[in-house]
């Protein structure tokens, strides 16, 4: 189980054996860490009334997490990677979600199991009470059918199509997850990002194109593969001809799109998959380095000290 939340006062509280609160600052915000397996892990920021969420889920026994929610609440939900479904026994109706896309749901007091379609998921979402965002729902013909959903009770979404990750969707939840404000500030700065966020969202839902433009479609699918193939040898001009680009706009696209460069993205993937075939395979540094598709055992290590601060080998031996 992830976390079940209550709106008491219009705070949302964390109830889970599996969480830790790791830190509570001088305004009370709390925040959560819920570690779901070895390589699994959510983080949580609870705030007066709001909660951030945000984690990557990895090797789920069967794929599926359980979830409890009592009373109600309001969530955006947006898929970095891979894709789930949500199922709620109470609904006739599966809701599915795909890697780059997001939508906005209305829940109270449900219980059900989110199940994994790929093997690696990046969730990011964030909840608010229902006093917060009626301020800011649009009195429009458009939203309607939500806010009858919200009136009479009724778990729901806003929209049967889910909307598309934009660029500067991305960069506000990049923006939010790497904030370095703190105390009163940090409250300040996560109420304007999220605010600026629902606006991107229910302008998207208001607008008759939700759709990507085929340059960013052509990112996004870039990306895909790269996180599939990390292992091989790429260069941005073999990337941009698979793609049907350029490299100017490839490197320009990637970073607006993502926060970071297409090689650096490569790398971290690199580095990832090399510190987890250290920890858990227990593989020979010459062995990993190969296997992440470095020829030079050197600058592999180079790499993995720039990464995490310890050479591959002092790494083995810290976590022997």
């Amino acid at each position: 189980m992830i976390s079940s939340i209550l709106i008491e006062n219009n705070r949302e509280i964390v109830f889970d054996k599996t969480s830790e609160i790791i830190k509570i600052d001088e305004c009370g915000t709390h925040e959560v860490v819920t570690l779901i397996n070895d390589k699994s892990w959510y983080k949580e920021q609870v705030f007066d009334s709001f909660k951030i969420g945000y984690g990557t889920l990895i090797d789920v026994k069967n794929n599926k997490i359980k979830f409890d929610f009592k009373g109600e609440t309001i969530g955006m939900v947006f898929i970095q990677k891979g894709s789930l479904s949500i199922n709620i026994p109470k609904l006739s109706h599966t809701n599915y979600l795909e890697s780059n896309e997001h939508n906005l749901f209305y829940y109270t007091s449900i219980s059900g199991e989110i199940e994994m379609t790929d093997d690696i998921v990046s969730i990011f979402r964030i909840n608010f009470s229902l006093s917060f965002f009626n301020q800011f729902l649009p009195d429009e013909n458009k939203f309607k059918d939500f806010r009858k959903q919200i009136c009479y009770n009724k778990t729901g979404k806003l929209k049967n199509k889910n909307g598309a990750i934009t660029s500067k969707i991305f960069l506000i939840i990049d923006e939010i997850r790497n904030s370095k404000w703190k105390g009163f500030y940090r409250k300040i700065h996560m109420n304007s990002l999220i605010l600026e966020l629902l606006l991107l969202q229910l302008d998207q839902f208001n607008s008759s194109n939700q759709t990507r433009t085929s340059e960013e479609e052509k990112i996004i699918r870039v990306k895909d593969y790269i996180t599939k193939n990390c292992t091989k040898s790429m260069t941005l001009n073999f990337l941009s001809k698979k793609f049907g680009t350029n490299e100017c706009a490839l490197k320009k696209g990637f970073k607006t799109q993502f926060g970071i460069t297409v090689f650096g993205y490569i790398i971290d993937l690199k580095m990832d998959k090399a510190k987890e075939l250290l920890f858990d395979k227990k593989l020979p540094v010459g062995e990993v380095s190969e296997l992440v598709g470095y020829k030079n055992p050197q600058h592999f290590s180079t790499a993995f000290k720039k990464k995490y601060g310890v050479t591959p080998s002092k790494f083995m031996k810290f976590n022997s």
